[in-house]
């Protein structure tokens, strides 16, 4: 099964340096290819029907070389159904001048992404979908299995019930050449578990090769968070789908972690020492471990334990690594003091002018309401 990294998250664009050093740590763990999509890359999505001018093609070029030096597959997506849901002879023009754009930049495998999009879900999103991807495999320098799809429906949850009985999945899996690979999350847009059963009943639908779009340590839906604990609930994949990427988190050194996690079976104190990360932050690592971790109510001396680590970690630690954990860190400790606060009941504690001068206003007054 080929394992890979998904540049796709909202949020953050890697500067070309920092992709250097995430390609470059792929190229370290043996991982087999870098899926080029982020929403944050104008060119990308929002504007997907202008070329890419002279400086974004030296960042491509870049990514490219980056990826072939490290022997890892360099796949260009492009999402082409943000604003229209019907077909006009520009818009073909516009796709085939585009995608041969990055194929002159050294791209031989492509993806066409229809995720998050606002249109009906239904039978005729499919065949305007269809359309364009018969469109795109008719380019004459494609590559049988050289191009994926993310359909609009990537998750079960975005089925609203039977797979089999999805109206849009149930078009697109009638007319799809089955050579092209379908991204998918699992259960859930963010899944604890991708189990067998999930794949085997999306592979009743489509003979096409799967390849799982892993949001696992994503958290451009949760900004204020990050994650890094063991990679896990995802066994026993390899017979069942091609391929997994892992779309994390948009810091670099972040998701180099993430990678190494996905890569190898490393204890806590492993990825610790591996990324010179102090000893204290073990006592913290589970509420960065993982999205779906429950936690029972702290008493004020577990509280008073976990700030003891904060003046190691924020104010002695000094890497590249820590001014990305820098944020979500101090926030962590300001909430472990706020709730310090309110157990200890002290009335000369004044919730409302702390709401103030730490949240925004539509979070404030919901605080301030409860």
């Amino acid at each position: 099964m080929l394992k890979g990294y998904i540049e796709g998250y909202y949020g953050r664009l890697f500067s070309q340096d920092e992709r250097a050093k995430v390609i470059n740590h792929m190229g370290k763990l043996k991982m087999d290819f870098y899926l080029y999509g982020p929403k944050e890359d104008l060119y990308h999505r929002i504007k997907w029907g202008k070329t890419y001018p002279a400086k974004e093609q030296k960042t491509l070029r870049s990514l490219v070389d980056g990826c072939k030096k490290n022997k890892i597959k360099p796949i260009f997506a492009i999402s082409p159904g943000l604003q229209s849901s019907k077909l006009s002879k520009n818009f073909v023009k516009t796709l085939t001048s585009k995608l041969k754009q990055a194929h002159q930049l050294g791209f031989n495998d492509f993806a066409i992404f229809f995720d998050d999009i606002e249109h009906k879900k239904d039978k005729e999103l499919a065949k305007f979908h269809l359309t364009i991807i018969n469109l795109v495999s008719s380019i004459d320098f494609l590559k049988k299995n050289s191009l994926m799809v993310c359909p609009t429906v990537y998750c079960k949850s975005f089925a609203k019930g039977n797979i089999q009985k999805n109206e849009y999945l149930k078009a697109l899996a009638e007319d799809i050449d089955p050579s092209i690979s379908i991204l998918w999350t699992g259960d859930e847009v963010v899944s604890q578990f991708i189990p067998q059963k999930g794949i085997k009943e999306l592979k009743s639908l489509f003979s096409n090769p799967i390849i799982i779009w892993d949001n696992y340590y994503a958290n451009d839906y949760c900004p204020s968070r990050f994650y890094i604990g063991p990679y896990k609930g995802r066994k026993s994949l390899g017979n069942l789908t091609k391929a997994i990427g892992i779309n994390p988190t948009g810091m670099p050194y972040t998701d180099m972690m993430c990678l190494s996690r996905f890569m190898k079976e490393e204890t806590d104190k492993q990825i610790l020492n591996n990324f010179d990360i102090p000893s204290e932050f073990i006592k913290i690592l589970p509420y960065f471990s993982d999205p779906f971790k429950n936690f029972p109510l702290l008493k004020p001396r577990d509280i008073e334990k976990l700030q003891k680590t904060q003046y190691k970690l924020c104010i002695e630690w000094k890497s590249d690594l820590q001014l990305e954990w820098a944020p979500f860190l101090w926030q962590f400790y300001s909430d472990l003091l706020l709730l310090k606060k309110l157990k200890k009941e002290n009335s000369k504690f004044n919730l409302e002018e702390w709401v103030k001068r730490r949240y925004s206003d539509p979070l404030k007054k919901t605080i301030l309401r409860n």
